[in-house]
């Protein structure tokens, strides 16, 4: 039974990592601006009256639904499917098989980041790098590859982009710069 090779489920899903930011000033920010949210919820809760307390509670539950929101967004890559997908606080918010999309491609977003974009009725979009305030990053080599390996799967008639990640990810793996990386010519 040990010599079986392992077979994936029909849920072999492959969480794709966000590229975050590798700056601490960011960080300060974002938490400076939601403990200020939250204090002036705070606040506003316990010495407002009426319309005020009221408002103060909005605001305080936007923030909280805002931040597990981007807390827990996920994107996805079903393997047996060959679906890209997006999902908020556990629930599938977007999905585009590979084979069906009508849009495959990369593209910056003129602030430093380049993502791969996938369109087929909805839009996903995976930033592969960035040379922003954030710090310059890519996404890993394994990552990159298993994108491009999907890719080539499901529609090898993209495989120029595929081509794209695999050279990014072998650059990547050899330990190059993000800045210098191929990638980063499409900035």
């Amino acid at each position: 039974m040990a010599d079986q090779p392992t077979v994936p489920s029909a849920t072999d899903r492959v969480v794709v990592r966000r590229l975050l930011s590798s700056s601490r000033t960011t960080w300060l920010s974002l938490g400076a601006v939601v403990v200020g949210a939250v204090g002036v919820s705070a606040w506003g809760l316990a010495t407002q009256t009426g319309a005020n307390r009221a408002i103060a509670g909005v605001i305080g539950v936007v923030t909280i639904v805002l931040l597990l929101a981007a807390a827990w967004r996920r994107t996805w890559v079903d393997l047996d499917e060959g679906v890209l997908g997006q999902s908020v606080l556990g629930i599938t918010t977007r999905r585009v098989p590979w084979a069906e999309a009508s849009t495959v491609d990369l593209e910056r977003n003129h602030g430093g980041q380049l993502a791969l974009r996938v369109v087929g009725g909805r839009t996903i979009r995976i930033t592969v790098l960035a040379v922003d305030l954030g710090g310059d990053r890519s996404m890993d080599p394994d990552q990159l590859r298993l994108l491009a390996d999907q890719l080539s799967r499901w529609a090898p008639h993209r495989e120029r982009v595929a081509a794209a990640l695999r050279t990014q990810a072998d650059f990547v793996e050899q330990g190059g710069a993000p800045r210098e990386s191929p990638l980063a010519r499409r900035l």
